[in-house]
């Protein structure tokens, strides 16, 4: 390649970049648009130490991941050797902060009976709408819990698997603790 070449081809690749850079800061996707479009804003992982928070470590163990700039409380379980999950804390129905009950493996509303799967989808009311759900994954030492903006899509990891509907949930009647 002479040298005639050679500087042709790095003025225009300069350009391009410059003009790409200016086009790109164009179409910049305001936030009204932005869910619309399927842009995620706000997508974090936040690791929970199991060390640090060793109520979480065994099986039926839970933790309180409260999350203020993206106004989040979320109830993270360890439900079993494979599977830590998360859900909003505040029942649909009527806020209160829902529990787990290990030994049915649901989350119940303490206040009007309310109760949800393991991930977070109504299964008895008064509520009629289902928890968000959050995936957790356990890493090392530490779970990930996948958290989101409240105007973004849905990560692809937080969508629950479909619901299993061969075995009905049988009806508890029993007390909370």
């Amino acid at each position: 390649m002479d040298r005639r070449t050679f500087l042709e081809s790095i003025v225009v690749t300069v350009a391009g970049v410059a003009a790409l850079d200016s086009i790109g800061s164009l179409l910049v996707v305001p936030d009204a648009q932005a869910r619309r479009f399927g842009v995620v804003k706000d997508v974090r992982e936040i690791p929970i130490n199991l060390i640090d928070n060793p109520d979480l470590k065994p099986i039926g163990g839970t933790y309180n991941l409260e999350f203020d700039d993206l106004d989040r409380n979320i109830l993270v379980v360890h439900v079993n050797p494979k599977l830590f999950v998360g859900v909003d804390i505040k029942c649909t129905h009527r806020a209160c902060e829902v529990n787990y009950d290990a030994d049915h493996t649901r989350f119940y509303c303490p206040c009007h009976g309310a109760q949800y799967d393991i991930y977070g989808r109504v299964i008895q009311g008064p509520a009629t709408k289902n928890l968000n759900y959050y995936h957790a994954e356990l890493q090392g030492d530490e779970v990930m819990v996948t958290l989101y903006g409240e105007d973004d899509p849905v990560p692809a990891n937080c969508v629950p698997p479909p619901a299993d509907r061969t075995k009905a949930a049988p009806a508890d009647t029993s007390e909370r603790p």
